[in-house]
């Protein structure tokens, strides 16, 4: 980016004078020039030109140029460090007010409350239908308590589970969390791969690595604030 017309060579020393003005804390930061390393190696050059022969007019504009888009390209990035800071500041407020509520989101636990059993749906693929779809709901020592063939499912269709809470043999089951497992086939017995959408209450929040609030389900898992389809008082 820097030329060398019209500079007279610097002390022998110059060079390790002005590297030691520049600190770097890793070798990924001493591979790279930021812009105020620009402006010093920029200074320099003028610093040390040779008085009979300047630099030219039209490098020196072409070099004023580039120390320009060095710095309006930091002055863009850290808009939108910002930017991006502010709008997770503003998702984390967001997820707070969640606290209590009950979210709907991909999962496999299903819960029975004193309501009764929570909403829990069954999604076929866009380009997939399927003819048989069994329903196996065990508790949490693992036991099985309730199985049921739930019939076809068009393709792109979110199906709700209609289970009245009760175990094989009609006994109300106690409320907790139970877990369902999803057995589903097309109309030649080939497996299809299907998906469940549960319900849980958000008990906490907490922020991810990305800066991100993630979502703490009681007796659940963690989950992103993205994969909340629906919000229920």
């Amino acid at each position: 980016m820097i030329a060398n017309n019209g500079i007279k060579p610097a002390p022998a020393n110059q060079d390790d004078n002005l590297l030691s003005q520049i600190e770097y804390k890793t070798k990924e930061e001493h591979a790279t020039l930021d812009r105020d390393d620009f402006m010093k190696l920029f200074v320099t050059q003028l610093q040390y030109q040779d008085p009979m022969n300047p630099m030219e007019s039209g490098e020196m504009a072409s070099q004023v140029a580039q120390f320009n888009m060095v710095d309006l390209m930091y002055k863009n990035n850290k808009a939108l460090q910002d930017m991006t800071k502010a709008q997770n500041m503003a998702t984390s407020v967001t997820a707070i007010g969640l606290l209590g509520h009950k979210v709907q989101y991909e999962g496999d636990r299903l819960l029975i409350s004193e309501k009764g059993v929570e909403p829990f749906s069954i999604e076929a693929p866009e380009d997939k239908s399927i003819t048989s779809c069994t329903v196996t709901i065990v508790d949490d020592k693992g036991k099985i308590v309730k199985k049921m063939d739930i019939g076809p499912i068009s393709a792109g269709e979110r199906k709700k589970l209609e289970w009245d809470g009760k175990d094989t043999d009609g006994n109300e089951l106690p409320e907790g969390t139970y877990k369902v497992s999803i057995s589903a086939t097309n109309e030649n017995g080939d497996e299809i791969d299907i998906t469940t959408w549960t319900t849980g209450v958000v008990s906490g929040v907490e922020n991810a690595d990305n800066g991100l609030p993630r979502l703490l389900i009681q007796n659940g898992p963690k989950i992103e604030f993205k994969d909340i389809i629906k919000v229920e008082s």
